[in-house]
């Protein structure tokens, strides 16, 4: 209901269901006005938004009130005195009705001109009421007049009280010297005090005699009170009640002056229990700081993973290519890893793996298992099995306290035959997924065994290696659960699926095969992050050819 320019208070009036209310800038022109002022006269907002107060169709039934009202804007926006008058409004349809209006002055707080706040009470029924009742009494003996009269202005107050009573907001109306003369449902359900224990009692005293942390409050300084003694309408948005258990309740209120032959009788006050509004604010806002810290979070452990999954070696008879692609979850943080160096005597090794977790925790013991892996194996002259077995002694004596599943492999030439010859896969798992293998003639093959105990189970658990040749033209590929891994589907099925998705690629270039598997297998959204490292076989009596890309070769390695 409000509109661009109106001041953010004027929301505690939108759905006032006693008040009309609108809220004028200083040239008059109409910034905003509630439910009860336009739909329920049967205008449309656009008619009247934007437009000159006067000019609008409230006062298109009385020239002479069009100018009243234009000269009391300027009155209030030039001087900054109240105007309280009874006029005439015409509704959409022609009808006339009468309201007791009030223009204020409402200062801007960042010290701009200001607003004119015009809020008004329908009296139509009330005067109609009392005319037709002046009437009947001064005919002598016209008692079904009377008795008409009579029964006209019991409906109208029956009316009013079931406006007051069905109502959301509470509200009060109170004498001049600020006591309760009626109270409605919702006020009554809000503060906990029953009607009959509020009415004649001082409102201030009862509900509002202390601020929020517990002080006194002042009367002088309520926005209650001060509508009473300057006869203007006022609007506070940080108010706090204090129910009858003694807790306090937050409210926004607007306390409007009645007004009768220009003396202040009265005030009634509405207000709106903000506890759950402000309890949202705090639950958004702790979600955003949630959200944040979660957001920090995985950037840390994301710069950590790219910063440890470095490139891989490019030995002249080996193509290597590897991938990391991140969980879709930002949430998440994954801890999948590879790795591939040369040992000091040209062998290849190559490491797969999959910390247990998904947070910056699981991140970090990644990268310190990594670190122990690549350290203990890069010049260990031993089979995988001896070195995983050095890694679980190693992890348990430095309180890397982690699970993990890996594959740790060697790919070597065979002592057996010349250097043009097979080359030899030899691997030790520790609870991974076993290794695929695509061999020259398009074939698929998992490297099925039995797989060992995890790491950080029990360090003294048995290993065992395996050993596969490796001839040229195969590719050997090693991957993590996140490329086949579905919570709609077995393992199985979607082992299956690499090895067709990897038959099917068998001929392309192993950096574009590599980046076809992820697409072809991992779907929109994947709830876990993916590794990969794959080998390409080439024969070492050829050149290497030109998709494999340069030779790279770490320092003091042939």
């Amino acid at each position: 209901m409000q509109t661009a320019g109106a001041p953010s208070w004027f929301r505690v009036l939108q759905d006032a269901a006693f008040v009309l209310a609108g809220v004028c800038a200083p040239d008059g022109t109409l910034l905003a006005a509630n439910r009860l002022a336009v739909e329920e006269c049967g205008y449309d907002r656009a008619e009247v938004l934007g437009q000159r107060f006067w000019e609008t169709g409230w006062w298109s039934a009385d020239p002479a009130a069009r100018e009243r009202v234009r000269c009391w804007l300027a009155q209030v926006a030039e001087g900054g005195q109240p105007v309280r008058a009874v006029t005439d409004y015409a509704l959409a349809d022609g009808t006339v009705r009468t309201a007791d209006l009030a223009l204020d002055h409402v200062a801007d707080e960042a010290g701009g001109p200001g607003h004119v706040l015009v809020t008004g009470m329908d009296v139509t029924d009330r005067l109609t009421a009392e005319r037709t009742a002046a009437e009947a009494a001064t005919r002598a003996g016209d008692v079904e007049a009377l008795r008409a009269a009579e029964t006209r202005l019991s409906r109208a107050l029956a009316l009013s009280e079931r406006v007051l009573g069905n109502v959301a907001d509470g509200i009060y109306g109170l004498s001049a010297d600020g006591r309760v003369e009626f109270v409605n449902p919702a006020a009554v359900a809000t503060t906990g005090w029953a009607a009959d224990e509020q009415l004649g009692t001082d409102q201030h005293d009862l509900l509002h005699a202390r601020r929020p942390d517990g002080s006194p409050y002042p009367r002088q300084e309520c926005p209650v009170w001060q509508a009473l003694h300057t006869g203007r309408t006022v609007v506070a948005e940080d108010e706090v009640f204090w129910r009858r258990d003694g807790t306090p309740v937050p409210v926004t209120l607007i306390a409007v002056p009645t007004v009768e032959d220009g003396a202040v009788t009265g005030v009634v006050v509405s207000f709106r229990d903000l506890t759950d509004r402000i309890a949202a604010r705090r639950q958004a806002a702790e979600l955003a700081r949630v959200t944040e810290r979660a957001a920090v979070e995985r950037a840390l452990s994301d710069r950590l993973q790219q910063a440890l999954l470095t490139p891989p070696p490019e030995p002249d008879h080996l193509h290597i290519a590897v991938r990391y692609r991140p969980a879709a979850d930002g949430a998440r943080v994954g801890g999948d890893w590879y790795d591939a160096f040369l040992q000091p005597d040209g062998a290849t090794v190559l490491v797969i793996g999959d910390v247990v977790g998904h947070d910056s925790g699981a991140a970090a013991a990644m990268g310190q298992l990594r670190g122990l892996v690549r350290a203990l194996a890069y010049a260990a002259d031993e089979p995988p099995s001896a070195t995983l077995r050095r890694v679980e002694h190693a992890a348990r004596g430095l309180a890397v306290g982690t699970l993990a599943t890996t594959v740790l492999a060697r790919v070597e030439r065979r002592p057996d035959v010349p250097v043009t010859g097979t080359r030899r896969l030899r691997w030790s798992n520790a609870g991974h997924l076993p290794p695929v293998l695509l061999t020259p003639d398009g074939s698929t093959e998992l490297l099925t065994t039995r797989a060992d105990l995890m790491l950080g189970v029990d360090p003294d658990a048995p290993r065992s290696d395996h050993v596969r040749d490796l001839p040229d033209g195969s590719t050997l590929l090693l991957v993590t659960d996140g490329l086949v891994e579905r919570r709609d589907s077995d393992l199985d099925a979607g082992l299956a699926a690499l090895r067709t998705a990897l038959a099917d690629l068998g001929t392309t270039p192993l950096e574009e095969l590599c980046d076809r598997l992820i697409d072809r297998l991992v779907p929109p959204g994947q709830p876990d992050d993916v590794a990969l490292v794959a080998v390409r076989a080439y024969p070492e009596d050829r050149p290497r050819p030109p998709e494999a890309g340069p030779n790279r070769l770490p320092p003091g390695v042939s």
